[in-house]
């Protein structure tokens, strides 16, 4: 299952591969060394069971099997705790976010291990052996991490072996010259023993942790490995955290990677190489360009072509150690034989393979710079990828870039008064009770109300807004809402198309046969939306195309079929109010971006008045940030950066990474801070619409009412609450200090006020002298004053500072 050079060997030449990978598996052509000594971040080829490999030249990165762990348990309120791996999982070889470097001719195994005595604690571990090494030659396994440069780190990890030997547990730059920061060699036996190695790091760019084996022929189980952050300091003042006045705009861009695609590679540059899967298994060609016209400096360029790519794909990849949490640019110069399309994107190398930053370009003969840009979200290596989507072109890249963009990460997108749409609601058990939720939101969305398409109209022409049907509990849902709050506005998700209607009506979708099918004919689609917007206009004025089409048992048509429903919907909206707003279909977080990338790139964007996504959050909400801000940043990229970005769906939930959900009791203030947290996040980075899912949820942390659907929680109080501090006021500045205070400075009308927490609870913070706030008032409603130290205790329910 391994693909081989077309030429065989490790000749120069153009390269093909021969052989089959199965599923989105990650495996490259061959291709001789690039460097004399360490060849940076080879990878072995993901397969079905136990990898083994014997073989000289380096390979390309694998596909990993899962999602690694964020935290170890036990270990969630470690603010140290940067990554961590439990070695758990369902992987064959190597777990969730573990790679194999090699250079050289060597061999090795790497596998899951089960075995009890050789699991230190959980279900597996992971096994490493070095079969054999020639002179110079070495593999590693290894774990990449976005490192910063001047903060020290600490590794931990468990390790044994099946028969006395060395292993070295190192820490280390993954770039030339490959500087070691910390390493401790230990002496292995067959018992477990912690193994520990601390550093500082002083280079820019990503590095990795890495178990390096002393003899060969014997195995090393490794388990529990953490990684920390070591602070260097408390970064407060002996009395507390002196926080800011204000926050900053500075947007500073520091360069960490190039590659000139210059050397005497024969196939692909230093650093490159090619993913690829599927079966039939995609052809390509790929080699170093030395003609003058197709180089765009220096002596060489890389040429790639891609002939075919049967059910899977083919990517050209360059492997960087992205950090959580850090925005990063990259640009690349690129042309093509004849006109084509080319994607460019940054994605995580793991489990769901989500990109962070993306842009579909059409590539001419000439020479031209493509930039995208976006924030990571994982804590796995990552690359950046090309994929021709033209057959048969011929592309030439050159001089590439990675770097890391700086700036205030809370900075608000705008200072506009904050709108009513902000803060929705979804009632989905009308019927059962007629009760107003009057938590102070401006919208609901009609969603899981039994008023989709397939219930309006159940065969064809067969509409009835009379008798008790889903055309009268369409009506009466509309009443109910405009008589407890005739300003309020209404959220209409169209779709799931009834079996008469579809495309593919035996394909049961998620709502029944047929339900996630394109509609056979569009002018039933037509019909469809008229009906509706002639019938509400005036009362409902937001209406979502789609529910969370990028997942198959919602939608199985093309993202082409999409846009022309769009064009349509939008046609018959227009036609029966002016006024009413076509929202593009609301995304699913794990794979939304690939699909909005194809539809703005196709041309989606010009028929949508605003863009929708799904954002459920956990207790760490402030994680939303950087996933609004890539939609932003990919919305900015194909021109309607301009569009409201709405949360049509969300909703708190238990973090699976963070806590064993089954026996997850949130706290009073989980309860009351979280969503309010949210909120202020989520208007700081540009979204003016989230759809709580919805009022009568019955779980802990997300209920909002109680089971006689009058009586509000303690969650449910701080809602509202926070509603009046956010509904009208202007988010004039926002910033975090010490990676852990949250401050938003507000103004509505001749008042201004702070809003502030801490992700750490009992954090002591010191008010600025220029602040001219004396009351301290709570998401309960109550209020003290501010002591004349201006010294507070904050945590992680957001207070209100006020005159």
């Amino acid at each position: 299952m391994l693909a081989l050079a077309a030429c065989g060997g490790n000749g120069g030449g153009s390269q093909t591969s021969l052989e089959p990978a199965s599923d989105d598996l990650a495996l490259s052509e061959t291709y001789p060394g690039d460097a004399a000594g360490d060849v940076p971040a080879e990878e072995s080829p993901e397969m079905m069971g136990p990898v083994t490999v014997d073989r000289t030249p380096d390979m390309g990165p694998a596909e990993g099997a899962g999602i690694e762990t964020a935290m170890a348990a036990g270990d969630a309120s470690d603010p140290t705790l940067v990554a961590s791996s439990d070695f758990e999982g369902t992987y064959t070889d190597r777990a969730p976010g573990w790679t194999v470097n090699y250079w050289g001719e060597v061999g090795f195994v790497v596998a899951r291990e089960a075995t009890p005595a050789n699991v230190y604690a959980g279900s597996s571990s992971q096994r490493f052996r070095v079969t054999r090494r020639a002179s110079g030659a070495d593999a590693h396994l290894i774990r990449s991490y976005g490192f910063e440069n001047g903060k020290t780190y600490r590794a931990a990890v468990y390790l044994k072996a099946s028969a006395p030997t060395s292993a070295t547990i190192q820490m280390r730059y993954d770039l030339p010259p490959y500087t070691v920061f910390g390493a401790k060699k230990v002496d292995l036996t067959t018992s477990w023993q912690r193994v520990e190695v601390e550093g500082v790091y002083t280079q820019r760019g990503g590095g990795s942790v890495r178990l390096v084996v002393g003899s060969t022929n014997v195995d090393v189980y490794m388990d529990n490995m953490t990684l920390r952050e070591v602070p260097n300091g408390s970064g407060s003042s002996a009395g507390g955290i002196a926080l800011p006045a204000s926050g900053g705009s500075a947007v500073q861009v520091n360069t960490l990677a190039t590659s000139d695609l210059e050397g005497s590679y024969s196939s692909t540059a230093p650093g490159w190489r090619v993913n690829y899967w599927g079966n039939p298994m995609p052809r390509w060609i790929v080699q170093r360009e030395t003609r003058p016209e197709h180089v765009r400096s220096g002596s060489s360029s890389q040429m790639y072509q891609v002939n075919a790519i049967g059910d899977g794909d083919v990517h050209l990849t360059y492997p960087f150690a992205f950090k959580k949490g850090k925005k990063y640019r990259a640009s690349v110069w690129i042309k093509s034989s004849v006109n084509a399309t080319v994607q460019v994107f940054m994605r995580r190398d793991a489990h769901p393979w989500d990109p962070f930053a993306s842009k579909t370009v059409a590539v001419t003969p000439t020479w031209q710079k493509v930039e995208i840009t976006g924030t990571y979200l994982a804590d796995v290596g990552g690359t950046l990828r090309i994929a021709p989507k033209t057959m048969g072109a011929t592309v030439w890249i050159d001089d590439v870039t990675i770097s890391e963009v700086i700036e205030n990460p809370v900075a608000p997108v705008n200072t506009n008064p904050v709108p009513s749409t902000l803060f929705g609601i979804h009632i989905n058990k009308f019927g059962v009770h007629q009760n107003w939720p009057g938590l102070g939101h401006g919208i609901v969305r009609l969603w899981n109300t039994g008023t989709t398409w397939r219930d309006l109209e159940p065969s064809n022409g067969a509409w009835n807004f009379t008798t008790s049907t889903a055309g009268r509990r369409l009506d009466m849902l509309v009443d109910y809402v405009k008589k407890h709050d005739p300003s309020a506005e209404i959220l209409y998700t169209l779709g799931q198309t009834p079996q008469w209607a579809s495309k593919t009506p035996n394909v049961s979708g998620l709502y029944g046969p047929g339900a996630s099918g394109t509609p056979a004919n569009m002018a039933d689609w037509r019909d469809y939306v008229r009906t509706l917007a002639r019938r509400y206009a005036g009362r409902i004025r937001y209406w979502e195309l789609w529910n969370e089409p990028d997942y198959p048992p919602h939608f199985n048509g093309t993202v082409e079929e999409m846009i022309e429903m769009a064009r349509i919907a939008k046609e018959e909206l227009k036609a029966a109010d002016p006024n009413n707003k076509l929202v593009s279909p609301g995304l699913t977080a794990g794979q939304g971006m690939p699909w909005l990338n194809n539809f703005l790139a196709a041309g989606g964007g010009q028929h949508v008045d605003i863009i929708g996504f799904h954002w459920y959050f956990d207790t760490s909400p402030e994680k939303l940030g950087p996933a609004i801000e890539n939609v932003r940043q990919l919305m900015t990229t194909y021109g309607v950066g301009n569009k409201e970005l709405w949360n049509t769906e969300g909703a708190p939930g238990c973090d699976a990474l963070t806590y064993t959900c089954s026996t997850f009791v949130p706290t009073q203030e989980q309860k009351r801070g979280t969503t309010a947290r949210a909120l202020l996040m989520m208007w700081a980075k540009g979204v003016s619409n989230q759809n709580y899912y919805f009022w009568e949820r019955t779980e802990a942390l997300s209920r909002l009412v109680e089971n006689d659907y009058k009586t509000p929680t303690a969650a449910a109080i701080a809602y509202k609450e926070v509603v009046s501090w956010m509904k009208g006021a202007r988010m004039v500045d926002g910033y975090r200090v010490n990676d852990k205070v949250y401050v938003f400075r507000m103004n509505r009308g001749a008042d201004n006020y702070v809003i502030l927490w801490s992700t750490t609870p009992g954090t002591v913070v010191n008010l600025p002298s220029s602040w001219s706030v004396y009351k301290m008032r709570t998401l309960a409603g109550t209020e003290a004053a501010i002591p004349s130290s201006r010294q507070l205790t904050i945590g992680i329910e957001p207070v209100m500072l006020k005159p």
